[in-house]
């Protein structure tokens, strides 16, 4: 296998006119250049160059060969530059992944404003609900909220989610407002089908005590959407992330039960391949979400 160095040695001894020349712009010694351009030339099995005491010519194995050198130089320096533009300035592609209900609520209406910012950029978002392996299906960057599972995957916290518990006026005055963790056993209450906590919640009060309150489960389900839309229907109670229902409670649809009530905050965090430095879109993106995520009121 021919060795790509030696073939920009002799590249650059044929543009500096002589081995010295090329000796000082690669900081190389003479006979250090003598001799890769000799193992060079037994490898190709021809001379390439004529040599005198003063400078060198080209035979004419080594004008073809020099032709295909210099645009073999000209083809990495284009790689080069192409690759530290990306590193330098967001441009091309950004495929992200991130978590039903999360996407369309905070993630999508951050979007148009980044690519104004970044022109030659485009974004691939794909919403789903499973983990995708970042590096198996070239993502690169994904939002997770709770704790990481990959301890290989370089993370920045967005944001801090919550579990608060809220039901709709309407059914609050029809059943009254608990005011203790153990009045909850006396409320319908609906409940994500994920958290498999059976006929009980599990929460923490105010001061961080976790406590196992029986409930009755009038509901199940594994949609976040359903379980907020039966409650401002006036179901019942539902443990919600408190990302999920910021529009209900401002508009007042919705009402916190228990203030301090729920689940000690977990990160929302967005994370990247490790290895190296991150392309300058990822690093970007991530920058715009934080501050976008900072301004929620729900983050606050």
């Amino acid at each position: 296998m021919l060795n790509l160095n030696e073939l920009a040695l002799f590249a650059a001894v044929v543009k500096s006119g002589s081995l010295s020349g090329a000796a000082r712009t690669l900081n190389l010694s003479k006979a250090a250049v003598s001799e890769q351009l000799r193992r060079l030339e037994e490898r190709l099995g021809t001379r390439l160059l004529n040599r005198t005491t003063r400078k060198v010519s080209l035979t004419e194995a080594g004008e073809a060969c020099f032709r295909h050198c210099d645009r073999m130089l000209e083809s990495a320096a284009a790689a080069t530059n192409a690759a530290q533009a990306l590193h330098a300035e967001p441009r091309g592609a950004l495929r992200v992944s991130a978590p039903q209900t999360f996407a369309p609520m905070h993630i999508a209406p951050a979007l148009p404003s980044f690519l104004a910012q970044y022109p030659a950029l485009t974004i691939d978002l794909s919403v789903t609900p499973r983990l995708v392996n970042l590096v198996e299906e070239k993502i690169d960057v994904a939002i997770r909220i709770g704790a990481l599972n990959d301890s290989t995957l370089v993370a920045r916290r967005l944001a801090f989610a919550r579990l608060i518990i809220v039901a709709a006026p309407e059914y609050l005055r029809r059943r009254g407002m608990p005011q203790t963790g153990k009045a909850l056993a006396q409320h319908d209450v609906m409940q994500f089908s994920s958290f498999d906590w059976g006929n009980h919640w599990l929460l923490d009060d105010p001061k961080g005590t976790r406590h196992r309150v029986p409930v009755t489960a009038r509901m199940r389900c594994d949609s976040g959407e359903s379980l907020v839309a039966a409650a401002r229907a006036g179901a019942g109670l539902a443990a919600v992330p408190n990302w999920m229902v910021q529009p209900e409670l401002t508009a007042g649809t919705l009402v916190q039960v228990l203030p301090g009530w729920g689940r000690k905050a977990v990160p929302i965090q967005a994370v990247h391949p490790s290895g190296g430095l991150a392309a300058a879109k990822v690093r970007a993106f991530v920058t715009h979400l934080a501050q976008w995520l900072a301004t929620a009121e729900w983050n606050r």
